[in-house]
């Protein structure tokens, strides 16, 4: 009964504090002309992610400790992955047609592939070593830092710009992001709970259940940009997200302690991402946005997986 509570509380902490973080970030992103796909990208993008990021730093002390918990950390962020570039994009784009640039499609469409093959590479031999863990980690460094300059090239009294924004819309988005992040936990500790008194394991329960947990705050934010007709910050922050959950969980978890990396991962959930990393981008490419129809499909794509993952355990 404790577990049920805290799912629907942080369900609904969810929905309101995902409404204050979008109305700041789109007061600030009009206010002093930062594009929405930065703000979805980078700013929204990373708060949504910090669950991922203490699930894995709290799995990596479990392990220092001596107990296993690499499925947890592997397993929680690739099925976040899944779960953020299909289920979240494909009920968003239930709500209407999703328009997004084809430029950001493109640049950062192909860092999220290179984030892919990049985890692929380094889960290939069933283990994740600590240089491993940091080379994903620095490429996610350079990224934003890419991702900065290319925003703000060109442009005059940056810093002054910064300064000056507004308290109103600051709070807003700090307030938004902290009740989202606390609203996610409740989910997650409420889900993972209820979870384990059914007898789930702990990797399916990771790439699952956790892994749709945390990518509830994605959804909340996703449905809401959509509804208000901000499809670069719908689409801009999955894919930043994605890309921030390849690289920064998992490189930050090897960093703390070595990851192992089950079978079933490498030839199932490995390459289910990198086939719905591309149906995603493909569809986004085709009419420069996503139709409802195409919405369906990601759908789909992810009851497809759930249903064929739960069946291999």
């Amino acid at each position: 009964m404790t577990s049920l509570l805290l799912l629907l509380l942080g369900l609904v902490g969810l929905w309101r504090g995902t409404l204050w973080a979008v109305r700041g970030a789109v007061e600030l992103s009009e206010r002093y002309g930062i594009s929405q796909g930065f703000v979805g990208l980078a700013i929204l993008a990373i708060g949504t992610d910090l669950p991922e990021l203490v699930v894995a730093v709290s799995a990596s002390v479990e392990q220092l400790r001596g107990i296993e918990a690499s499925g947890m950390i592997v397993g929680s962020a690739l099925g976040s992955v899944v779960a953020q570039g299909t289920l979240v994009l494909g009920v968003a784009g239930l709500f209407g047609y999703l328009p997004v640039a084809r430029r950001m499609v493109k640049r950062d469409g192909t860092t999220l592939l290179l984030g892919v093959v990049l985890a692929a590479a380094v889960a290939a031999d069933g283990l994740i070593t600590r240089g491993e863990g940091l080379v994903l980690f620095l490429v996610y460094g350079v990224y934003f830092v890419a991702l900065w300059q290319a925003e703000w090239s060109g442009e005059a009294a940056e810093e002054d710009t910064l300064a000056a924004a507004p308290f109103s819309a600051s709070r807003s988005i700090v307030l938004g992001v902290a009740v989202v992040l606390v609203s996610a936990h409740f989910v997650v500790t409420g889900g993972v709970e209820l979870a384990e008194s059914l007898g789930v394991s702990q990797t399916l329960l990771a790439v699952i259940l956790v892994g749709l947990g945390t990518s509830l705050p994605e959804l909340a934010l996703s449905i809401r940009a959509a509804t208000e007709r901000r499809a670069a910050l719908s689409v801009g922050n999955v894919i930043g997200s994605n890309i921030f959950d390849l690289l920064v969980p998992i490189g930050v978890g090897a960093m703390l302690h070595p990851l192992l990396v089950e079978r079933t991962t490498v030839s199932f959930d490995l390459p289910a991402v990198a086939v719905a990393t591309v149906l995603l981008l493909v569809l986004l490419l085709r009419r420069r946005g996503l139709q409802r129809w195409e919405a369906v499909v990601l759908l789909g794509f992810y009851l497809a997986y759930a249903g064929i993952r739960v069946g291999l355990g």
